[in-house]
C-alpha cells in the first residue's frame, strides 16, 4: 500500500463556518494545519515557517493580502501553494497578489474538497522540487557566543536545516550539531551558519561542513523520502456531501 505524505499548512480565518469545513477537508488530506484567527501570528508563520499550503479567507481583504504578500516575499514560502476563499468579484485581486487556487464563498464542503484535491498535486510537486523534508528531531546544538542549547530540527535538506531554539539566534552565528536520521538512517554531524531567524528562536542554517561519509547518508535518506513523495497515494478524502454548483478556479 502506498504511503500518504503528511504536509504542513496554515489556515488564516476567523469565520467559524469556514474553519469547520476547511479543518475537516485538510485533515482528510493529511495536511497538518495551524489555524490563525489573528493577523500577526499568520504573518509570523508565513514569514518564517516552511509551509506546503497557505489557505486564507478573503473576508478581510487587507489582512488576506498582507498574508499572501508576506508568504511570497519570504524565502521559505515564495513558491508555496496558496488557496484563497473568495467572494465573487474578488478573483482578479487575489490572483494578482499571488493566489494559486480559489474556493468560492460560502464555502461548501464538496466544492472545497475538489479544490484542495486539485491543489494537493502542486503541493507535492513543490515539496519534491524544494527537496526539504519535515522532521521533528531533538538535538543539543553548540552555538558560537552562546554555548550548548537545546533545540529541535524541524526540516532538513542536503544543504541546510531549520531549527527551533529556546532563544533567538543571530545571522552569521556558527552552529554545530549532530542528529539521528529518522528511521535508523544513521547519525549526521553538521556545522553551519545561521542565515535567517526570528525572535522566537526559529532559524535557518546553511551547512558549511558535513563529513563526506555522513553527507552520503543524508543524501540517501533524502532520496528515500523523496521517493515516497513520488509514489505517494493521492488522498481521496472521506468527505461525502451534496452537489455544489460552483466551479473552482485554478492557476498554474
Amino acid at each position: 500500500m502506498k504511503e500518504q505524505v503528511r504536509l504542513d499548512g496554515l489556515l488564516f480565518s476567523s469565520d467559524g463556518q469556514v474553519l469547520s469545513v476547511m479543518n475537516e477537508i485538510l485533515d482528510s488530506f493529511a495536511i497538518k494545519t495551524e489555524v490563525c484567527t489573528e493577523l500577526e501570528p499568520a504573518l509570523d508563520a508565513v514569514s518564517h515557517r516552511r509551509l506546503d499550503a497557505v489557505i486564507v479567507d478573503w473576508n478581510v481583504v487587507d489582512d488576506a493580502t498582507r498574508v499572501v504578500r508576506a508568504a511570497r516575499k519570504s524565502s521559505p514560502n515564495s513558491t508555496s501553494t496558496i488557496v484563497a476563499m473568495v467572494d465573487a468579484g474578488s478573483e482578479t485581486h487575489a490572483l494578482m497578489v499571488g493566489v494559486n487556487f480559489m474556493i468560492y464563498k460560502p464555502v461548501g464542503l464538496d466544492h472545497a474538497h475538489r479544490c484542495v484535491r486539485a491543489a494537493y498535486g502542486t503541493m507535492l510537486q513543490e515539496r519534491r522540487r524544494a527537496a526539504r523534508i519535515s522532521v521533528d528531531i531533538p538535538v543539543m546544538a553548540k552555538v558560537s557566543g552562546i554555548g550548548i542549547v537545546e533545540a529541535r530540527v524541524s526540516d532538513l535538506s542536503v544543504g541546510g536545516l531549520a531549527v527551533q531554539c529556546g532563544q533567538p539566534l543571530q545571522i552569521d552565528q556558527e552552529i554545530s550539531l549532530m542528529f539521528p536520521l529518522p528511521g535508523g538512517g544513521g547519525v549526521v554531524h553538521v556545522t553551519g551558519k545561521i542565515v535567517n531567524g526570528d525572535p522566537t528562536g526559529r532559524a535557518g542554517v546553511r551547512f558549511s561542513l558535513v563529513p563526506e561519509e555522513e553527507l552520503g547518508l543524508l543524501e540517501n535518506w533524502l532520496a528515500t523520502e523523496l521517493a515516497k513523495l513520488e509514489n505517494a497515494e493521492m488522498p481521496s478524502g472521506e468527505t461525502r456531501v451534496g452537489l455544489d454548483d460552483k466551479t473552482e478556479v485554478t492557476v498554474a
